[in-house]
């Protein structure tokens, strides 16, 4: 898991939390202590010997309460084969020596490794631990679709409707609590809270998510059937006892005998409408009610059956690179091709040594699909570099032209959704490029400059910053001349709408200086520039 995912961090610390957890609730055995004492060296060792991790799965802060656990776990195991060699009373002076010996090495240690720097955070950690921290301080880490707090739709959306049955599993659960379950429960409290933080974190919730909606599910039909095959006899006495709380003494127990332990029973047997033909000491028919219950868990499954294919087949099996929006006109999905035309547009009709300046979300795509250099691309690391092309972004076309030139920069690709509708685009991410370049660059891209009353405006209100910025210039080039699919009947037809900002911009052309407009997608989706020589323009000064 470490060589593809960062989120192994999750898995080496929900264990030593379960030991934790187990050791807290008197539930030690040596069988925890032979699987943790076998799992953490194996594990670290393993995470260790993947190059960009490296040694940094001793020093990172995220890793430290493994260590910790693993220390503890030795003490612990110690002390109670000391507890069989002493007498209670050298026993317990020892284990006061020991605990106040072990709170001043532990302190001491925190102190000096935070004073060497040596326990270090990464930014996305901390975002887990404070949701605000990377909104704050790292906008870039905020500004990662996949790093937004999650709606309740995507959880409805991404575990389907069996979800329903997560809470009453999380109480089967808690009926049993051995082992197995503790370890659920703690899987799963940590995994719905972080999965609340990042959306990306839905994957982590996904197997115990599984695990409890099947345990809930399971136990309500099995209770249902239970109270199937009741005789009628003990359904009638069972009956008066879940709704009298005066019965008691070997009434109670006998009722206890029966699967009526809980309240789940005790609905199921007052929905067993009793019929007065009945004999009794014989099976009765499964009432209507619970057939009812029976039923609908069944349609319920197979929802969540055809929920899942269809997410399967059209959201997580289909490419990225191809972007599908419902026509309202003809009631059909229209499939938008416009990434490919445009890495093929790249790879025929600019020279393989160009740069292409764009937005990181690009970097990968652009790189593989159209063989050209990058300034930026997925990986994150750099953060100055990425906020250098936001301030070229974010800039006046005077101000950005030295530092193209400085870059060598020779094309600048841009996404844009205002024809289309297409969520997400360059413009959609504007607010995070200036908190980006802001952050690194805050004599020259200033946030307030680009908002009205504290929004980013793009239509005729929108400030001068915003409407001279290089990418509302790129953006809208010539778009006032496009009419809108929306008024395309209309005896007035409307020309430069926005579609995804649902604002029509201004009606006055745009003056290019520096940038010269060489292609735009079938749909406008994606536009590129070839950045003019510096012979042909003045620098500014």
């Amino acid at each position: 898991m470490a060589l593809s995912w960062g989120g192994y961090v999750f898995i080496i610390n929900l264990v030593p939390i379960h030991v934790l957890v187990m050791l807290l609730s008197g539930k030690y055995s040596s069988r925890i202590y032979v699987a943790y004492a076998t799992f953490y060296p194996l594990a670290t060792l393993g995470v260790m010997q993947v190059p960009f991790i490296g040694f940094n799965a001793v020093l990172k802060g995220e890793n430290a309460g493994s260590h910790g656990v693993f220390a503890l776990l030795q003490v612990y195991a110690f002390m109670r084969w000391l507890s069989t060699q002493l007498s209670t009373r050298h026993f317990l002076q020892l284990l006061r020596i020991c605990v106040r010996t072990g709170i001043v090495i532990v302190v001491g240690g925190l102190l000096l490794v935070l004073l060497l720097g040596k326990l270090q955070w990464s930014g996305r950690s901390l975002t887990l631990l404070d949701p605000t921290y990377a909104s704050k301080y790292i906008p870039i880490i905020a500004s990662v679709g996949e790093h937004q707090p999650t709606v309740w739709s995507a959880f409805y959306f991404s575990l389907g409707p069996a979800m329903l049955f997560i809470p009453l599993g999380l109480f089967y659960t808690f009926q049993k609590l051995d082992t197995a379950s503790v370890f659920m429960i703690v899987y799963s409290t940590f995994a719905f809270y972080f999965s609340g933080i990042m959306v990306r974190l839905l994957l982590t919730l996904a197997p115990v998510a599984c695990y409890l909606s099947a345990v809930g599910l399971s136990g309500f039909v099995h209770k249902i059937i239970e109270s199937t095959r009741r005789e009628p006899g003990k359904v009638e006495e069972c009956q008066a006892m879940a709704t009298s709380t005066i019965a008691i003494g070997d009434e109670e127990k006998h009722c206890k005998e029966e699967p009526v332990e809980d309240v789940l029973s005790a609905v199921c047997t007052m929905l067993r409408f009793q019929s007065d033909g009945r004999v009794a000491g014989k099976r009765q028919k499964a009432p209507k009610a619970l057939l009812l219950l029976a039923v609908a868990c069944g349609l319920l499954l197979v929802i969540h059956v055809r929920q899942s294919f269809k997410i399967a087949s059209k959201v997580y099996s289909s490419t990225s690179l191809v972007f599908e929006k419902m026509n309202t006109s003809t009631m059909k999905s229209d499939v938008h091709d416009d990434y490919r035309e445009a890495f093929a547009w790249l790879r025929q009709n600019t020279p393989e040594n160009a740069k292409i300046l764009s937005w990181w979300d690009y970097g990968y795509q652009i790189t593989t699909l159209a063989n050209r250099t990058v300034l930026v691309d997925n990986n994150t690391w750099n953060n100055t570099h990425i906020a250098t092309v936001g301030r070229v972004l974010a800039s006046r076309e005077e101000d950005a032209a030295p530092i193209l030139q400085s870059l060598d920069v020779n094309y600048v690709f841009l996404q844009f959704g205002g024809k289309v509708g297409l969520p997400g685009d360059d413009l959609n991410k504007l607010p995070w490029i200036v908190k980006i370049s802001e952050g690194v660059f805050p004599d020259d891209v200033v946030e307030s400059e680009f908002q009205v009353n504290g929004r980013y405006v793009f239509h005729e209100n929108a400030t001068l910053a915003m409407t001279e910025s290089v990418l509302y210039k790129l953006s809208y080039f010539e778009f006032n001349q496009v009419q809108s699919s929306t008024g395309a009947e209309d005896k007035d037809p409307v020309f430069g709408w926005d579609l995804n900002r649902r604002v029509r911009i201004s009606q006055h052309d745009i003056d290019l200086h520096h940038f010269e407009h060489v292609f735009t997608s079938h749909e406008w989706i994606v536009r590129i520039y070839r950045v003019k020589s510096a012979a042909a323009f003045p620098l500014s000064t």
